[in-house]
């Protein structure tokens, strides 16, 4: 799987950051509680954050930067006690979290997660990565 190639089709609608440095990556693969998947890497490697409409619920979605990501899994509190086998990697820009579940083995399904209504509303919309970076910048059928 090419994230560079997926994303940059013409068809796409994704608003890309500067790609993560190696270094970054690095960093991000210490810190993690789990190996993270390669398309993963590969995606932040194209794009460390950005933003677009994914064909998924929940429509839109927030990728965070490497670093944020970091940030959060150690620096948050409240996400190290209340969802400790789920690993966020991004959110719509509301209410609505991003992040791969652990409570399965890999490759890890992508679940979407109300963090308000806690760990049990978490809700699949990609059976793993690579499927859900298939839907990265394209609109649902029927949306816009």
């Amino acid at each position: 799987m090419s994230v560079r190639h997926i994303l940059s089709q013409p068809k796409r609608d994704w608003q890309a950051k500067v790609p993560a440095s190696e270094a970054e990556i690095a960093h991000l693969q210490s810190q993690a509680r789990a190996d993270l998947p390669l398309e993963y890497l590969e995606l932040l490697r194209f794009s460390n954050g950005g933003e677009g409409p994914v064909a998924l619920p929940p429509l839109w979605f927030q990728l965070y930067a490497a670093k944020d990501c970091i940030e959060l899994w150690h620096a948050n509190q409240q996400v190290l006690e209340r969802f400790p086998t789920f690993i966020f990697f991004g959110s719509n820009g509301g209410l609505e979290s991003i992040a791969f579940d652990l409570r399965v083995g890999p490759p890890w399904p992508i679940v979407m997660i109300d963090q308000i209504a806690g760990p049990e509303s978490a809700k699949e919309i990609a059976p793993n990565i690579a499927a859900f970076i298939e839907a990265i910048g394209i609109e649902a059928d029927g949306q816009g």
